[in-house]
């Protein structure tokens, strides 16, 4: 990898299988979240929607009920 600061931006360039996709991932994710205009709570209240229509649809597999 080679890595380089100019100014306010670092330059990094990565040979085809050096990387770790999760790394860049990562780095998109804080770049993404970085220029948002949500609010935390509106984020915990998203967050929980989520995750509640997630446990809806999924229970039955987990708990061993048939959906028919």
């Amino acid at each position: 990898m080679i890595s380089k600061l100019e100014g306010k931006r670092i330059h990094m360039v990565f040979e085809i299988g050096e990387y770790n996709p999760k790394i860049i991932d990562y780095l998109t994710l804080l770049d993404i979240t970085s220029r948002s205009k949500a609010s935390d709570r509106a984020i915990e209240t998203l967050s929980e929607e989520i995750k509640d229509n997630w446990w809806k649809e999924n229970k039955a597999s987990f708990l061993g009920e048939s959906g028919n």
